[in-house]
């Protein structure tokens, strides 16, 4: 996984950030651990450092040096210290720029980069970053790769509050992916979540549900308990059974969301501090206010203990250029 910048009016705080703090940021990446997975994420990140070290001393081909980069920027972003990931992304794509055998990774990682610019509140690099890797996309010719980049730039589109092209695009993609047979199915229940959010901010909560459910029965079908897309797909879940006036429902999805999230992220990260105020606004909505203040309270302790900033992420040159 990669990843969803990764978020500003009182309607989409009312979202929880989820949308634009979760999912959109959570996307999943062409880079591959090199059998770190059983580390912690800190241990990844100290590990996949050192592979980059030696790497580079030894003259390791451009391509997995690349794809080093390219992962430990990923676990930099789920460890949210953004300017370490910014940096990261960008020696990623300096490696595979010029190498046709880089191309999927070139995309992926410009994808990655763009969920880190959503993030971190910097929606206009976002789309220069997801319009220049469905570009790349489409110059590769291949219909797939095509649908998925349609479906991050959909992302975009939700989190600048364009509900209808969100919806529009993020359809497209997903019934090019059903049509092409896509076996990744997180990518699939990353688009069913931009149209689980985007449908019911229209006003379609029950159509919403039903993507919502297809979503979280699709994570569910993946062979990793627990993992990553399956919190992201609850938590969008719950917020359609919630919008759609359903009772008990909302509230079992989005515990096992938070539970999950806060499996894979550290404390304190914006993709759970962005579910703990969903669910508490939830919470009000349907008269816990106790329940609620303490979630609340929660969350501010949490955002108090390990303040997530990027005052100082540099613009990168790979958010700006136009190709």
């Amino acid at each position: 996984m990669a990843s969803s910048s990764r978020l500003r009016s009182s309607r989409l705080q009312s979202l929880g950030c989820f949308a634009l703090l979760l999912w959109l940021t959570c996307r999943a990446d062409a880079f591959q651990s090199g059998g770190l997975g059983s580390l912690t994420l800190e241990q990844r990140v100290a590990r996949e450092n050192q592979l980059i070290r030696a790497g580079e001393r030894s003259g390791l081909d451009p391509l997995n040096l690349g794809r080093l980069w390219g992962h430990l920027a990923s676990d930099y972003e789920d460890e949210a210290e953004f300017e370490k990931a910014e940096a990261a992304y960008n020696h990623a794509l300096q490696l595979f720029e010029h190498l046709p055998a880089g191309a999927k990774d070139y995309v992926v990682a410009l994808g990655n980069l763009g969920s880190l610019y959503l993030l971190t509140h910097r929606n206009d690099e976002a789309m220069r970053c997801r319009k220049r890797a469905l570009a790349a996309r489409e110059a590769m010719g291949d219909k797939l790769e095509i649908a998925r980049g349609k479906e991050l730039l959909a992302e975009v589109y939700l989190a600048e509050h364009k509900y209808k092209e969100a919806r529009q695009t993020a359809e497209e993609a997903y019934d090019s992916m059903v049509a092409l047979k896509d076996s990744n199915s997180s990518e699939l229940v990353a688009t069913l979540i931009t149209l689980t959010y985007s449908s019911c901010m229209r006003g379609q909560c029950a159509y919403a549900v039903d993507r919502g459910r297809e979503a979280k029965s699709l994570a569910l079908s993946a062979p990793e308990a627990d993992s990553l897309p399956l919190g992201e797909a609850r938590m969008a879940l719950g917020y359609a059974e919630w919008k759609a006036g359903m009772k008990d429902d909302p509230d079992a999805e989005m515990r096992e969301g938070i539970r999950i999230l806060r499996r894979w992220m550290t404390p304190g990260h914006p993709y759970v501090l962005g579910a703990m105020r969903q669910y508490s606004k939830y919470l009000n909505e349907t008269h816990r206010t106790v329940e609620a203040k303490e979630v609340a309270e929660e969350e501010k302790r949490m955002n108090t203990a390990q303040q997530y900033t990027c005052a100082n992420c540099t613009v990168s040159v790979y958010g700006l250029r136009v190709r």
